[in-house]
């Protein structure tokens, strides 16, 4: 059974977010990143055990795909930035019970009882799931 892999990104005190301009995150998926040689070779060893993500719909929308596919773009030959290609090359599941836009490649909507979802995911052959949220959809 494949395993399902939360990542999301919070601050040492266990926070996800800040008041105000305060820069709570060591990277804030821009250009200018601070993470050190081995933090980048780990980020893209977790890549490389999944072949699925499990992505919000909120996260969809607000353009976490589009984000990392221009990075690809971006940095095709930036062996940091592997991770993004990856991102775009493996399988998206969305699980939604409301209309989305735009239609990614790769990408299916699920509808359904999330945990119905997630135990049929993990259950189906390949490697681990990875799930990448804000706040949201670890409550559910």
């Amino acid at each position: 059974m494949r395993k399902l892999i939360l990542q999301m990104q919070v601050s040492a005190d266990g926070f996800v977010g800040s008041y105000g301009t305060v820069n709570w995150q060591l990277w804030g998926w821009g250009d200018n990143n601070f993470w050190d040689d081995e933090l980048k070779r780990d980020f893209n060893a977790h890549f490389e055990r999944i072949d699925t993500i499990l992505l919000s719909r909120k996260m969809l929308n607000q353009g976490y795909l589009r984000h990392w596919e221009n990075a690809a773009n971006r940095y095709p030959t930036e062996p940091f930035y592997a991770f993004a290609k990856r991102i775009t090359e493996m399988s998206k599941m969305v699980p939604t019970n409301k209309p989305t836009e735009p239609a990614w490649e790769r990408t299916t909507l699920v509808s359904g009882d999330l945990h119905e979802v997630v135990g049929a995911l993990k259950s189906q052959r390949g490697r681990d799931i990875g799930v990448f949220v804000a706040r949201g959809l670890p409550r559910r």
